[in-house]
């Protein structure tokens, strides 16, 4: 039964690992896909084209424009045409009434039994009707020059023409399109009228026309509009073609600067895909090396790149430093869980027959190690939980800390008392060690500053740990020394601790922070390599900063800036 059991166990779990490893290569072809355009339109919503959408925008632009252009030379032009129709319909029903004038009696019947206009039979217009109709509606003239058909007036026009108004309207006679001016005809007047001998320069130099006298018909004087009708409509369908063609080639323009404007998005857009389908939605990142090719010029979109592409460098970074930490960490880790498994299971088979001191010396290596691994736990989740504070800092606080040195969470600290207490306490460890090594306090002057006073003792403590550690105990003037200082620089407490120790190469000092960084001369002394990078992690939190000074041979200098609370 407990085989049977532990077999079907067995094959649930093989069979929850394909179903896995199904799933994580569907997320893979899935991906792949999605890169490659191939997943159906009903699978994944496909993107909108932005070179499309600007071509769109820009025609509408257009389109708008070209249609107010339009519609202002319309109407400008429509105008104009129709101005210069009512100046030559005006001045021929002028010469008209001119030449009707001495044809009336100013005396009942006031009609000639046949009635002529020398001057409009003249001077005809094939362009211009002229009709006169007496009071009753019966036609008196009709030009000879114009259509024989009658112009078109309604009886309500007639009626006010009758009472002395000029109409103008839109008509068709026949199929034309005519433009009319109706005015009345009224009796001659003494004096009025005369000078009809030269009634081409009476018609010029006089717009006036009879006002006073007995309204006895209605003049009417029509111009065709098919000249007018066909130069608006050669207009129109001339705007209309190169609207269009403006139209066109703006559209194709907009696309060709849309596509060069927006070429390094594709580059972006490509790069990024790319990044992803070789990262397959696992927890390795993808390559990182890759970058889009910058453009010329310093526009937004060359800046957009170089944003990237720093992006890109910086995630690069990143992982590198990442992948060298947790390869760094898992060494650190293997090595003393290495010695503690080695040495308890020797013991455990060769327990019987081991002497006793020997069993006593492993286990005490056992036990050494075990307390170094358990340091090594502490400081890394002492980083873990520093980073995580660091990164869930919003940006204001931190610019708060920095500036004003205030923020809620923290509390004011003396830092002279703090370090004093922790020189004395160090001072008492050498002296149980029996060490020559000389602990000096320089320069220390009274500074209050905002943040936990653990993590100000935890920062002083791995600087002078290191110090310590790595300065030889020598007898000689300048060496064998540790100085502590403690000073006000402008707005900020600076802690120095200087050593007259082995020293650092300038080529390890860009690394000195760094975790599990360890620089030749140190790897033969005892340590894990992630002080500094706590100290310096902790000293940042807080809104400050660490720097490290130093000369091979002659010794470091370490100097922390903390801002001062407002008080000070």
């Amino acid at each position: 039964m407990f085989l049977r059991n532990k077999r079907q166990q067995q094959g649930n779990r093989e069979q929850q690992a394909r179903g896995k490893q199904v799933h994580q290569h569907q997320e893979v072809r899935l991906l792949r896909q999605q890169s490659n355009g191939s997943i159906p339109e009903h699978d994944v919503q496909r993107p909108r084209s932005l070179r499309l959408r600007l071509m769109l925008w820009y025609g509408t632009l257009l389109i708008v424009a070209l249609a107010c252009f339009a519609a202002l030379i319309l109407v400008l032009t429509t105008d104009a045409i129709g101005q210069s129709v009512d100046s030559a319909v005006r001045a021929e029903a002028r010469i008209a009434m001119l030449d009707l004038q001495p044809a009336l009696s100013p005396t009942s019947p006031y009609w000639p039994a046949q009635l002529s206009l020398n001057v409009v039979d003249t001077y005809r217009d094939p362009g211009v009707a002229v009709e006169i109709l007496d009071a009753q509606g019966h036609t008196r003239y009709h030009s000879a020059s114009g259509t024989a058909t009658d112009i078109p007036v309604s009886t309500e026009t007639m009626q006010d023409v009758l009472a002395g108004q000029m109409i103008w309207y839109d008509t068709t006679v026949g199929s034309e399109h005519v433009r009319v001016e109706a005015l009345p005809v009224r009796v001659p007047v003494a004096n009025e009228g005369a000078g009809v001998a030269d009634v081409g320069n009476s018609a010029a130099s006089s717009d006036e026309l009879p006002t006073s006298g007995q309204i006895i018909g209605v003049l009417l004087v029509a111009k065709s509009l098919e000249d007018a009708d066909a130069t608006l409509l050669l207009l129109r369908t001339l705007l209309l073609l190169a609207g269009i063609v403006t139209l066109g080639g703006t559209l194709i323009g907009s696309w060709a600067i849309a596509t060069r404007v927006l070429r390094p998005l594709t580059g972006i857009v490509t790069t990024a895909q790319a990044i992803a389908l070789s990262t397959a939605r696992g927890t390795r990142l993808g390559n990182l090396s890759q970058r889009v090719p910058r453009s010329q010029g310093h526009d937004e979109m060359a800046q957009v790149v170089d944003a990237f592409n720093e992006m890109l460098t910086a995630l690069e970074s990143a992982t590198r430093t990442q992948r060298r930490f947790v390869a760094d960490a898992s060494h650190e880790l293997r090595a003393p869980l290495t010695t503690i498994q080695g040495n308890l299971a020797f013991l455990q088979r060769h327990m019987d027959e081991l002497p006793p001191q020997e069993r006593r010396t492993m286990l005490a290596d056992a036990h050494e190690e075990t307390l170094r691994l358990a340091k090594l736990v502490e400081e890394l989740l002492l980083l873990a939980r520093a980073d995580a504070n660091v990164d869930t800092l919003p940006k204001t606080e931190a610019q708060e800390i920095t500036e004003a040195g205030s923020t809620q969470g923290t509390q004011l600290v003396e830092l002279d008392h703090t370090v004093l207490q922790l020189i004395r306490q160090l001072r008492r460890r050498l002296s149980l060690e029996g060490s020559p090594l000389k602990l000096e306090i320089g320069r220390i002057v009274p500074v209050r500053v905002r943040g936990d006073e653990e993590m100000l003792r935890r920062v002083a403590l791995i600087l002078l740990d290191n110090a310590i550690k790595y300065t030889p105990a020598s007898s000689e003037e300048e060496r064998g020394r540790v100085i502590v200082s403690l000073e006000r620089e402008e707005n900020h407490a600076v802690l120095r601790v200087r050593d007259t120790g082995i020293g650092i190469d300038p080529a390890e000092l860009p690394h000195l922070f760094e975790r599990f960084y360890r620089t030749d001369r140190a790897r033969s002394r005892q340590g894990t390599g992630l002080g500094l990078s706590i100290a310096q992690t902790l000293v940042e939190q807080m809104g400050g900063q660490i720097t490290a000074e130093s000369t091979p041979g002659k010794g470091s200098t370490f100097s922390v800036l903390l801002p001062l609370t407002a008080l000070e």
